[in-house]
């Protein structure tokens, strides 16, 4: 196999205070699209194509936080305003990311960057930080410790996905409570969670106001409404991630794709007649 430079495997990273609150409909692991957004910061702290970044986080551990915090301040144009959100549910995780950035030739670089990062606004904790350089295939998840890889189900039925609808015609939560919890359970039939996989637009960027006080002055602020998928968590001992060829590793990292206004973490979520009903249209506010 060809060795690459793009592709890094940062080892047993501690973040606490990591929100687990995925989206309106599932909780208690983090998102895999807050590991997307971390590749995304990197990718654009290097000087890379913003939204060119992918990733397969790895879970060793989750512990959840209890009682309430207070979120951390932070010093803003002279008056002190809180870093992140209050949440409901956070929590102490370590995970393991195998991160592919199209450019990136430099470990020390990325080492460098991951410094003081943030996965879904809990602060990381490594005073050092594993940085290594992989091939790509499924031999990188053996030097692993014991986790879970969270990636998009191998069983393309459960790829549907939902904005929560409730009506007879688009029983979406029904659906995905089905293909969750099952009747008849058979064997080999896998660790499945609910998980967030994207955002459905409810304005049409090319259309939408301009709005004040936004991250961006170049990005259109958009409503959007959470989309709710299936993931699936594999033992980094299966020979279904050990065994991977490079093509088959290639079809489970998480990467942003928008079609139509459906903006999701994996391309393999996007409809088609055997996996979704058709997406709501989008409404436009002018």
């Amino acid at each position: 196999m060809t060795h690459i430079h793009d592709l890094y495997l940062i080892r047993n990273i501690r973040a606490s205070r990591v929100n687990l609150i995925m989206n309106d409909y599932a909780a208690g692991l983090p998102s895999p699209l807050s590991f997307l957004g971390l590749g995304d910061l990197l990718a654009r702290r290097l000087e890379l194509t913003p939204w060119s970044a992918r990733v397969i986080p790895v879970l060793h551990r989750v512990d959840v936080s209890e009682g309430r915090t207070k979120p951390e301040m932070e010093n803003k144009s002279g008056s002190f305003e809180p870093v992140e959100t209050m949440e409901d549910l956070t929590g102490t995780v370590e995970v393991s990311l195998l991160l592919h950035l199209p450019g990136c030739e430099s470990e020390s670089k990325l080492r460098a960057q991951l410094a003081g990062r943030r996965i879904a606004g809990g602060l990381i904790q490594n005073e050092k930080i594993e940085v290594h350089s992989v091939t790509p295939d499924g031999s990188a998840f053996e030097s692993l410790r014991r986790g879970y890889a969270m990636i998009r189900p191998e069983i393309a039925e459960r790829r549907f996905i939902t904005s929560g609808d409730l009506t007879p015609e688009q029983p979406g939560l029904a659906r995905i409570a089905e293909l969750l919890f099952p009747a008849d359970r058979p064997p080999g039939f896998g660790r499945v969670i609910p998980s967030a996989v994207g955002y459905r637009l409810l304005e049409d960027p090319e259309t939408v106001p301009q709005r004040i006080r936004t991250r961006s002055k170049d990005i259109p602020h958009v409503y959007a409404e959470p989309v709710l998928g299936i993931a699936e968590l594999i033992s980094v001992r299966n020979a279904r991630l050990t065994g991977l060829t490079m093509s088959g590793l290639d079809a489970l990292f998480w990467s942003w794709e928008a079609r139509g206004n459906l903006v999701l973490g994996h391309p393999d979520y996007h409809p088609t007649p055997s996996n979704a009903a058709q997406p709501k249209e989008v409404t436009t506010h002018g």
